[in-house]
């Protein structure tokens, strides 16, 4: 007996590696595909992104997620929502849109950072900086003024930040009335129809109406990705974008822009400029800088003194 078992000891051993061997198969993890990073656009603001009459997305929002995605490493890829997937307003506050909320995608492209937003939401260092307009019909035949807002009736799109808490914070005051249109062609109608006096919002030009003069500032810190609170693009995205912004590639990009797909519609694409219209680095890395230079200073007197 000791001797069959003797012989059939290798016999078992063989059947045990081979069932450890089954069991490794069915047991060794998938390899983990890198993360796919979704930024959503509307695809209707030329020439930051659009769909031409050719029906391809296009726009210089896209070469830029492109482009810092390319620095970062990282696999990114774009989609088109509507705004209220983004942002909404309800009952005159704005709120985030379940798009976003419910993780269809990671970010909302190109939007402005504004206290009622923040409120809610984070956002990546700015890409550019933007202004706020009101516009009424050819010849202001309303005669809207903005400084009389008490007794006039504006009209803003759907969760923009350009809203009634913003008229408020930069001491126009409360309109009489506030509209919200679902996008510029309903606001358009309005003031055609004369159930508005003025459209408040980014815009800087329109071929059929009248940008007023006045630049307000309704933003915290100008455009940038939108993203949920506990969201980690910003933790590449930021380094990276000022990598980029660092080499030159960004202000070539701003430079080709309207040559490449058309006119801007209000948003600036150069984030900062010195007082000479030569680009500066992002505030932070100046900042890095300032801080750097002051400990070297500090420590070189501290070596001097000793």
């Amino acid at each position: 007996m000791a001797e069959v078992n003797r012989r059939s000891s290798p016999l078992r051993k063989m059947n045990v590696l081979g069932l450890l061997c089954v069991c490794g198969l069915v047991i060794l993890p998938t390899p983990v595909q890198a993360k796919t990073w979704v930024f959503a656009v509307g695809g209707n603001r030329r020439p930051w992104n659009f769909i031409g009459d050719d029906g391809v997305l296009k726009g210089a929002d896209l070469d830029l997620i492109q482009a810092v995605c390319d620095v970062a490493n990282q696999k990114c890829a774009t989609t088109v929502v509507p705004t209220e997937a983004c942002v909404q307003t309800v009952r005159g506050r704005f709120y985030p849109g379940e798009g976003l909320m419910a993780g269809w995608f990671d970010a909302c492209t190109s939007y402005v950072s504004s206290i009622d937003r923040v409120n809610a939401l984070q956002f990546t260092d700015p890409i550019r900086t933007t202004t706020s307009t009101f516009t009424v019909l050819q010849g202001n035949p309303k005669n809207f003024d903005p400084l009389n807002l008490q007794n006039a009736v504006i009209v803003h799109l759907n969760g923009a930040f350009t809203n009634e808490q913003c008229t408020i914070r930069i001491g126009l005051g409360r309109p009489k009335a506030v509209l919200v249109a679902a996008g510029i062609a309903e606001a358009k109608e309005l003031l055609l129809n004369r159930t508005a006096d003025a459209l408040f919002s980014p815009r800087t030009t329109f071929n059929d109406l009248e940008v007023l003069p006045g630049r307000y500032r309704c933003d915290v810190s100008g455009v940038g990705m939108m993203v949920k609170k506990d969201s980690e693009l910003p933790v590449w995205w930021n380094p990276a974008f000022q990598k980029y912004y660092m080499s030159g590639r960004y202000n070539d990009a701003c430079d080709q822009i309207n040559q490449k797909y058309g006119v801007d519609d209000g948003d600036t694409c150069h984030p900062i400029k010195s007082s000479a219209d030569t680009r500066s680095p992002p505030l932070s890395l100046l900042l890095s800088s300032a801080s750097l230079l002051l400990f070297s200073t500090q420590f070189y007197n501290w070596i001097s003194s000793t």
